[in-house]
Parts: C-alpha cells; structure tokens; sequence
C-alpha cells in the first residue's frame, strides 16, 4: 500500500474531490485549515479564507497511487498552462503505508 498525502488550496477542493471520486476514492481523512508556507508563500490562519489549505491522506493499493499521481499532475499542468504560472497550490507526496492495526 501507499499513502498519498495531498495538499491544495480551500479554492480547489471540488476539483480535488472530483479527481478522487473518478478513482474511485472512498476513503480518506481530510484536515481542514492547514497553515504553513511554501512557494505560493504564508498561507492564511483565517477559516475558510481563499489562502487557506487542505490536506487529504489516503491509503491505496500501489497501482491506484500512481495512478492518481498522474492524474494529479496532468489536472496541475493544465492549470499552471491556462494560468501563464508554474507556482500552484497542489503538492501530492507518496509515503510507504503498511496497516498495523
């Protein structure tokens, strides 16, 4: 198994659903307000504030992982594209996951 961590600014979380439910991603944990900062600078401490992030963790078979990584990068590259800008908010990492309990 492999676990995604994903994180995207609160202005992209029905397109991040949407990508989710095409792979047929039922389970997952999703943290809301997440602060930090990165290349698209401080995000906001405010709730539900345009800057502020989500971050998603899910764990799938090693196949569907890759699968969704290209499918996030495909949806990034188009969006950097029309956007004239290589700095978007959307970073997906892959950990190793093994079920201990």
């Amino acid at each position: 198994m492999k676990m995604l961590v994903i994180v995207f600014r609160e202005s992209l979380v029905e397109q991040v659903h949407a990508l989710l439910n095409d792979y047929e991603v039922s389970a997952f944990s999703e943290l809301h307000n997440v602060a930090g900062k990165g290349a698209t600078d401080p995000t906001s401490q405010f709730f539900l504030a345009p800057t502020t992030n989500r971050m998603i963790l899910t764990a799938v078979s090693e196949q569907l992982a890759y699968r969704l990584i290209d499918a996030f990068s495909h949806f990034r590259s188009k969006e950097e594209a029309a956007k004239g800008d290589s700095v978007f908010p959307l970073h997906v990492f892959l950990l190793p996951c093994e079920q201990m309990v």
